[in-house]
C-alpha cells in the first residue's frame, strides 16, 4: 500500500492558491473557499462552520452546491469542508482528460486538499461518485476517516477494460460526439434515480454540462475501481444511506459483507440525493450516526 507521504509528493505542486470567487458553483450559504493546486490542476473546496472537520464531495457530475441545503445544519457543530471531484465544479485540471480518471488518483488529490487545509482527520461524508472517492480514501489512509458516510454509492468490483469499452457503446446515447454529456430529461432522473423536483434535475443538468468531458472518464474510474477491495480496509464505523424512492440500495448487502463496522438508514421520500430533496432528514439521520 502506497504511503500517504508519498502519494502527496506526487500529487502536489503548491499549497493553497488565492481564493477565487464561483458564484456559479457555490453559491451560499459557504463562508471561505479556495484552491489547492495539484499536478493535475486545482482542486476547489468551500467550507463554513466551526468544530471537527466534515467532508462533503458531491456525484458524478455535480458540484459542492449539491451540499448548500445540508451544509448550514451541519456547520451548527462542524467544520464543513465541500471539495468538487477533479474536473468537476471548480476544480479545474489541466489538459483534456484520460480515458479513465482512477479513483486512487483523484482520492491523493482530495488527500492534497485536506493537507493544505491543515485537515488530518476528518469524518467523511459522499454522494455517488464522492461517495467513492472517499471509500479510496479511508481504505487507503484507515487514520484519517474518523467516520464515514455513503449516500447513495455503488461498491462494486473490479469492470475490465474490455467490459468499459462495452459500456462505451450503450452510454453514446447519453453523451454527444465530443464526449459531453447530454440534458437529461426530467422522466430520466424520476426513473432512475427517483428524483420528483424538476429543480434539482436543472441543476443537475447545468452542473454536468459544466463538468463536461470529465463526467464519463469519471465514471469508468468508479467502474474499474474495485471499491470491494477496499472495503475491509476501512477501519472507520460507516453509514449506508439510501433515499426511500431513489436506487443503489442492491449495494447494502455488498456494504454489510465487506465493512466492519456499518449500519444502514432509509431516507423517508428521499431519491438518490436525499441531501438535495430531503435535506432536514437527512442532515438528522447523518448527525445522530455522527454523534453516536
Amino acid at each position: 500500500m502506497p504511503t500517504r507521504r508519498a502519494m502527496i509528493a506526487a500529487s502536489v505542486v503548491s499549497v493553497v492558491a488565492p481564493r477565487l470567487a464561483r458564484a456559479a458553483d457555490t453559491p451560499a450559504p459557504w463562508t471561505d473557499q479556495g484552491d489547492v493546486r495539484v499536478s493535475a490542476g486545482i482542486m476547489h473546496w468551500a467550507s463554513m462552520g466551526a468544530g471537527e472537520p466534515l467532508v462533503l464531495m458531491p456525484k458524478l457530475g455535480g458540484w459542492i452546491a449539491d451540499w448548500r441545503h445540508v451544509a448550514p445544519i451541519f456547520a451548527q457543530k462542524y467544520r464543513v469542508i465541500a471539495i468538487d471531484s477533479p474536473g468537476h465544479g471548480g476544480s479545474v485540471m489541466n489538459g483534456p482528460p484520460p480515458y479513465l480518471q482512477s479513483l486512487p488518483e483523484s482520492a491523493a488529490m482530495v488527500l492534497a486538499t485536506l493537507d493544505a487545509l491543515g485537515v488530518s482527520r476528518c469524518a467523511m461524508m459522499g454522494n455517488s461518485l464522492g461517495g467513492c472517492i472517499e471509500v479510496v480514501t479511508a481504505g487507503l489512509w484507515p487514520s484519517l476517516c474518523t467516520k464515514l458516510i455513503l449516500l447513495s454509492v455503488a461498491l462494486g468490483g473490479v469492470t475490465s477494460l474490455a467490459q468499459l469499452a462495452e459500456g462505451d457503446k450503450q452510454a453514446a446515447r447519453d453523451y454527444d460526439a465530443e464526449g459531453r454529456p447530454l440534458p437529461r430529461p426530467d422522466a430520466d432522473l424520476v426513473k432512475r434515480f427517483g428524483v420528483s423536483d424538476p429543480a434539482i434535475n436543472d441543476e443537475q443538468n447545468r452542473s454536468r454540462a459544466k463538468a463536461g468531458v470529465w463526467v464519463r472518464p469519471s465514471e469508468r474510474g468508479v467502474g474499474h475501481a474495485g471499491l470491494t477491495d477496499y472495503l475491509p480496509r476501512i477501519t472507520a464505523p460507516t453509514l449506508l444511506m439510501y433515499g426511500e424512492k431513489g436506487g443503489y440500495k442492491q449495494f447494502e448487502a455488498v456494504g454489510k459483507a465487506g465493512l466492519k463496522n456499518v449500519r444502514s438508514v432509509l431516507v423517508p421520500g428521499g431519491s438518490s440525493f436525499a441531501h438535495q430533496d430531503q435535506p432536514v432528514a437527512t442532515a438528522r439521520m447523518a448527525m445522530e450516526f455522527l454523534a453516536a
